[in-house]
């Protein structure tokens, strides 16, 4: 019945009433968070601070939490799910169909989130431009299974439009991950670069504009 209420709320428009009927269901939601009218199913939880954006028309599905920072926000028409994180036999990695979003972290718009191994963005880490793809799940060819390891952006890294990120990938400080590019599972990508291609290799040292990450930031 929790659930099926919480699929009926998000469907309402934004405001105060939307957020204290979540708070209400026991989900964390900030008088001052805006959430958008979005098709959820299955979310155990939602964690939204002060400033948090939820644009319309996202999907969200089979997550066990969502928790969004100060001013962090999600677009609009993205599709986010932790279904994978299901998968049988698999092992608790801290972050299984979680998505944890920092401080003003942003993910843009028409993205696919996969977060069944987990989806970890730090302070101004951002998703850009549209039909990017990241995956924390994926079949393990040496193994055999489905391998599930987080995703991790570190603080004021950037992904550009139309790019693949693969389970375990880590996306290094005020680096920027060029269009179209894919990132292999695992990959390690250094601090303060210009990484581009496929797969995706070190193009050169990359010092990012201050003004980036006032883009869009909450001041309260």
């Amino acid at each position: 019945m929790r659930a099926l209420l919480t699929t009926l709320i998000f469907l309402l428009p934004p405001g105060r009433l939307k957020n204290r009927l979540l708070n209400a269901l026991g989900h964390d939601v900030h008088p001052k968070a805006r959430v958008g009218m979005c098709l959820v199913r299955n979310v155990d939880k939602f964690e939204l601070d002060e400033g948090v954006g939820i644009g319309h028309f996202n999907i969200f599905r089979g997550l066990a939490l969502v928790r969004m920072g100060r001013g962090s926000l999600i677009h609009q028409l993205n599709w986010i799910t932790g279904c994978s994180g299901h998968e049988v036999g698999a092992e608790d990695n801290g972050y299984l169909r979680q998505l944890h979003m920092a401080t003003n972290s942003h993910i843009v718009s028409r993205h696919v989130i996969d977060c069944g191994g987990g989806l970890v963005m730090e302070d101004d880490s951002w998703i850009t431009g549209v039909r990017t793809t990241v995956m924390s799940h994926s079949f393990d060819p040496v193994n055999g299974g489905v391998m599930l390891l987080p995703v991790r952006l570190e603080s004021g890294s950037i992904i550009a439009t139309c790019c693949t990120v693969l389970p375990g990938s880590v996306i290094g400080t005020d680096t920027l991950v060029a269009a179209g590019s894919t990132i292999w599972a695992k990959q390690i990508l250094n601090e303060k670069s210009l990484y581009g291609g496929a797969p995706a290799r070190r193009l050169g040292p990359l010092e990012l504009a201050a003004v980036l990450k006032q883009r869009n930031r909450y001041v309260g």
